[in-house]
């Protein structure tokens, strides 16, 4: 895990960051977010990004506005297509609260932020694997590869259930929080819940949900 990425995210709180809306796609701490660009804007608004910090929001939208808490990214990858696409890697640095949305000249959205209340991200980065005899927190982990069974049973994907049990389960939670197929007002409830056991709970409940859906007809919104 990364001491770097935990330091850097201590010392990185912008006040007023770029924001990139996208329904069905959240951003949390430790984990990395692939991301295809193509319309304008966008582009000018990674070319920016790249000029000078690397770092953009990512944020849903809830009613036509901008959802109140979106996660903190930083450009760790980046390259161009034949086509002129700029394909990226945002790295989750940690969650922000939007104050209100800046009044710009950019063609891309921008916002106030704050990163009050969400000093603890910051240690995610950091997260060691630990068994769950010497946490003292038995079953926490089983819970969620029960969950994830049922979920990529009824999915019908494969999963490397040896490799999962490599990443510590703060990050494990939180990389589950971000891929699994759920709708983006359940997304936005996972990004929101204030603690990463808060988020554990949840997501074990919104898996045995969809598990049993029929998730052809109700399909969360995959990032484009």
């Amino acid at each position: 895990m990364s001491a770097h990425y935990k330091s850097l995210t201590r010392r990185t709180s912008p006040e007023q960051l770029a924001v990139f809306p996208l329904n069905g796609a959240v951003l949390l701490p430790a984990c990395d977010l692939p991301l295809n660009i193509f319309e304008p804007r966008y582009l000018n608004m990674i070319d920016d990004a790249l000029k000078g910090d690397r770092l953009i929001g990512m944020v849903q939208k809830q009613d036509g506005r901008l959802a109140k808490i979106g996660g903190l990214g930083r450009i760790t990858q980046f390259s161009e297509s034949d086509d002129g696409r700029y394909l990226i890697v945002l790295k989750g640095l940690k969650r922000f609260s939007i104050l209100k949305e800046a009044d710009v000249k950019t063609p891309y959205r921008q916002a106030k932020i704050s990163f009050e209340g969400f000093e603890a991200d910051a240690d995610i980065h950091n997260a060691r694997q630990t068994s769950e005899a010497l946490s003292g927190k038995t079953g926490d982990r089983t819970t969620l590869t029960v969950a994830m069974k049922a979920l990529a049973k009824t999915l019908g994907v494969e999963i490397d259930w040896d490799g999962l049990n490599e990443i510590p389960l703060p990050i494990l939670v939180n990389q589950a929080a971000m891929i699994s197929p759920f709708a983006a007002e359940d997304k936005q409830s996972l990004i929101e819940a204030t603690t990463t056991e808060d988020r554990r709970k949840l997501l074990i409940g919104l898996m045995h949900l969809y598990a049993n859906k029929d998730m052809g007809q109700n399909p969360g919104q995959a990032p484009q």
